[in-house]
Parts: structure tokens; C-alpha cells; sequence
């Protein structure tokens, strides 16, 4: 009764070695879920991409003519301010 039979030995190798088996199943489970993952989410990247090329291209067409309405807007305003200038000179010269 001295020894450990080798029965528990076996017993104590396999439930040693069937855990270790199913650490790498899941291990190998969880690559390949993120794998899958990762093609998923390439797929967006490149929808996403080309939504934003799109936006860009719009954008780009809308500054030109937002730039010349607010250059249009700049010179009325000037025109205005010297109207308003001349009149204040005037309105000065009657008091």
C-alpha cells in the first residue's frame, strides 16, 4: 500500500490531457469565429470606404457654388455698408 497504483496515474494523465484538448477546441473555435469576424467586418470597411469617396465627390461639388454665393453675398454686403456709410454721412451733415 505504499505506492500510488498506476491506475490513478492513467486517470490523472487522461483527465490532464482531455483538458488540455478542449482548451485547444475552444482556442481553435474562437479563431475561427474571428476569422469570420474579420471578413464581416471588411466588408463594412469597404462599403464604408466607398460611402465616403461618395460623400466626398458631393461635397466637393457643393463647395463651388456655396463659394461663389458667399462671395456674391460678401460684395452686396460691402456695397450696403458704403451705402450705409454715405447715408450716415449724410444724416450727419443735417444734425
Amino acid at each position: 500500500m505504499q505506492e500510488i497504483p498506476s491506475v490513478f496515474w492513467m486517470v490523472i494523465i487522461s483527465v490532464v490531457t482531455i483538458f488540455f484538448c478542449f482548451v485547444l477546441y475552444h482556442l481553435a473555435m474562437l479563431l475561427k469565429e474571428s476569422k469570420n469576424t474579420v471578413k464581416e467586418l471588411q466588408k463594412s470597411v469597404n462599403d464604408i470606404n466607398s460611402i465616403t469617396s461618395e460623400l466626398t465627390g458631393i461635397v466637393n461639388s457643393i463647395k463651388t457654388p456655396v463659394g461663389q454665393i458667399v462671395g456674391v453675398v460678401q460684395r452686396v454686403s460691402s456695397v450696403f455698408s458704403v451705402a450705409s456709410g454715405i447715408i450716415d454721412g449724410f444724416k450727419s451733415k443735417e444734425e
